[in-house]
């Protein structure tokens, strides 16, 4: 007998075996899989009679009661495995709640709402549930909107409501559930304090001023609320208050940039600048790529006649934002006072390519290309801002141009026509 004839028999052998465990093993995981997916929607057994359901919901809800929470989830899944009910899955709802399974109860409560899309304490239940993650705050807020809708008259939802709106920075809504006359004895201070802030978010400064004060005057030294008053100062422009304030955060915290640049603002609008500068130089140099910390520091160092800083400054800004044509005809400004002209001249050009092209401007631009010896590159811009704004100065420094490119006729005119215009001013006058 060959080796393949003895084989054989032994290999089919085996995969009979195999074949028949696999078998078994598959039909055993369709008989456990049956109650599982049956746990969920009425079985083929007879359905239950009024009475008997009363009677089972009633005994479920006696074991939940009484704290027997595993024994009322499996009552109240038995009840559903027979019958849809509401009231059923309310209840098995609750008790995973009890039980700390909140996936469970959401689901339960869910299906609750198949069956009564409007039912209050599902609708209120899931969005307790919703509010307590960032990621599902927006479900959370729908689901308090329309359970307000039924039960308009529930204060604490409503107040539940204004929280999850100011965790979510929607300030004008949170003021207007905070507001709520029904709401404020449940207030408590943090709720309060959320309320100024939202207040102030929304743009409502009076109010936000007057509770922001007074929850100071219930917790000083409340930093927040300091920083948050003596920003609403600066918004209306009372530096007098605005700045003392200011300083006392600062000495508290002054590794934070923030409150370095509002009180370097602040000093600017007082008309100290030279006290400025050290504050807006550390909040430049912790800020490095904020441009409008590093511009406020360029400006302060022009205004006390560090120029060589100030210049510095300036070309930080410009590395940071390139497409900020006053800024360059700003540091043109300066180059020019320091007699600069090919440097004016560069930041002048790139201003008017960027759409900048005011008579300040094109008269500044002129003079550049004058100093730097292009008078005649320089005419057509000095002409254009005579023709747009046509005072004295600008004629004669358009005459002048005139007579450097030899258009010696266009200067006498010219400067005849600004004589007449002169004596028609002074008869005028008089």
């Amino acid at each position: 007998m060959t080796a393949r004839q003895v084989l054989a028999p032994l290999l089919a052998t085996f995969m009979l075996t195999v074949g028949a465990t696999f078998g078994y093993g598959f039909y055993l995981v369709f008989r456990t899989a049956q109650p599982q997916r049956s746990a969920g929607r009425p079985s083929s057994a007879p359905a239950l009679t009024g009475a008997e359901l009363q009677a089972d919901l009633q005994q479920a809800g006696q074991s939940l009661t009484s704290g027997k929470v595993e024994q009322a989830i499996l009552a109240y899944r038995r009840i559903l495995a027979q019958v849809s009910s509401l009231e059923a899955h309310l209840g098995l709802a609750e008790a995973e709640l009890r039980a700390g399974r909140e996936a469970l109860a959401a689901r339960e409560f869910e299906r609750a709402l198949e069956l009564e899309p409007r039912n209050p304490p599902a609708l209120r239940q899931l969005a307790r549930i919703g509010a307590r993650e960032p990621r599902t705050w927006a479900s959370a807020e729908e689901r308090y909107r329309a359970y307000l809708a039924v039960k308009p008259g529930d204060a604490e939802s409503r107040l539940a409501l204004a929280r999850l709106l100011a965790w979510q920075a929607k300030p004008a809504a949170a003021c207007e559930m905070f507001s709520d006359r029904r709401v404020a004895p449940l207030m408590t201070l943090d709720d309060r304090r959320s309320y100024a802030f939202a207040l102030a978010a929304a743009g409502r400064t009076r109010e936000a001023e007057a509770l922001t004060r007074e929850l100071l005057a219930l917790q000083p030294g409340d930093h927040e609320l300091e920083v948050q008053l003596a920003g609403l100062y600066a918004s209306r422009r009372d530096w007098h208050a605005a700045v003392p304030l200011y300083r006392l955060l600062v000495q508290r915290r002054p590794d934070d940039p923030r409150l370095q640049l509002a009180y370097g603002h602040g000093l600017v609008a007082l008309g100290d600048t030279p006290a400025a500068v050290e504050p807006l130089g550390r909040a430049a140099r912790a800020m490095p790529a904020d441009a409008g910390a590093v511009l406020a520091y360029a400006r302060a160092l022009r205004a006390v006649g560090d120029a060589d800083a100030a210049v510095r400054e300036f070309e930080r800004v410009l590395t940071l934002r390139p497409a900020m044509a006053a800024v360059r005809r700003e540091l043109g400004d300066l180059l020019t006072e320091r007699r600069d002209y090919r440097g004016a001249e560069k930041h002048y050009r790139a201003a008017l390519d960027l759409g900048l092209r005011d008579v300040r401007l094109l008269a500044a631009l002129a003079g550049a290309l004058d100093a730097n010896g292009k008078p005649q590159e320089a005419v057509p811009l000095a002409e254009e801002a005579y023709a747009r704004r046509p005072t004295s100065r600008a004629g004669f420094e358009l005459a002048k141009l005139y007579q450097k490119v030899g258009r010696t006729r266009d200067a006498a005119r010219l400067l005849q026509e600004i004589e007449r215009d002169s004596g028609r001013t002074d008869r005028t006058r008089e």
